[in-house]
């Protein structure tokens, strides 16, 4: 099964976009200026097929289409809701029309009751600059909202959702998007975001060129293989002699072979010294015919 066509009405109140994908080729580029939510949709696929929802309420818009080859069809619904003091909430329905006609539904809509969520709230209190002040309001300090439970599972559904599990997907869904995978690379793919493991929410996060990240990593590696290489280094030097005379005592090797195996030796020094893994030997260049009939004769 494969993705043909994504759809929005409503995108950020304005846009509407049908993008259709190149099945034939399997290779679509979406172009347009920027601002009229090219990452937006491609987020909204890829929180619908990796359980990430929030985004269905951090994106405005009004429907939200996907339809594949089997002529099966999701659709994604957003409405907005009246919430406690005249704040709106967004409704969010998923359905799936597969092609046999059957129509599964799901509400994504989170609780807005305490009574009605399966979890201990103490969770809600390691999210750093939230506190409960009251039996259904916390207060987040860092923007001085005071948030209802719905609000606040809305707002941390991401970082909650690995310690809590928020809702029981049905087994329709997830036999559905079995078979899709689908990974988002997103436009700061240059930076890398480093989380502390030890909190659910720390209120920033520390970013790193992914340059310097990839750099620090091949530096170390490089570290360890010097380091192994000491070691194999002072083993081999350890058994050269017992290794030389077995050698002699039963050449195996042609005079043309062991010169093939030399050259190749040297050609792979070569190749590394060029890349500043090996430092240039002075004298480095290895007599072979000579020095093996050396080796013979003082045997």
């Amino acid at each position: 099964m494969q993705i043909k066509q994504i759809s929005v009405t409503g995108l950020f109140g304005i846009f509407d976009h049908v993008i259709p994908l190149n099945m034939d080729d399997r290779i679509t580029i979406v172009h347009g200026p920027n601002g009229f939510g090219k990452t937006a949709m491609l987020r909204l696929v890829s929180g619908f097929f990796n359980s990430r929802y929030s985004v269905f309420r951090e994106i405005p818009f009004i429907h939200f289409q996907i339809v594949f080859n089997d002529d099966s069809i999701i659709d994604v619904v957003r409405n907005l809701v009246d919430s406690q003091k005249k704040k709106t909430r967004a409704k969010i329905t998923v359905l799936l029309s597969s092609n046999n006609s059957e129509v599964f539904s799901l509400d994504l809509t989170m609780p807005n009751n305490p009574d009605e969520v399966s979890f201990s709230l103490e969770i809600l209190n390691k999210i750093r600059g939230l506190h409960q002040v009251d039996f259904n309001l916390w207060r987040y300090l860092p923007t001085d909202e005071h948030l209802s439970l719905g609000e606040v599972l809305d707002r941390f559904e991401d970082v909650l959702s690995p310690r809590v599990k928020l809702r029981e997907e049905p087994q329709w869904l997830e036999d559905f998007k079995y078979n899709i995978q689908v990974r988002l690379i997103e436009s700061q793919r240059l930076l890398n975001v480093i989380l502390n493991p030890s909190r659910i929410y720390t209120g920033t996060a520390s970013m790193l060129n992914t340059v310097s990240a990839y750099s620090n990593e091949i530096a170390q590696i490089m570290r360890n293989k010097f380091t192994e290489y000491g070691a194999i280094s002072q083993s081999l030097d350890r058994t050269f002699p017992n290794r030389l005379v077995q050698r002699q005592s039963s050449p195996n090797l042609t005079d043309e072979q062991l010169r093939d195996r030399l050259e190749r030796l040297e050609s792979t020094r070569s190749r590394l010294i060029e890349v500043g893994l090996l430092d240039k030997a002075e004298n480095s260049d290895f007599p072979i015919q000579p020095l093996y009939h050396q080796l013979i004769y003082h045997l």
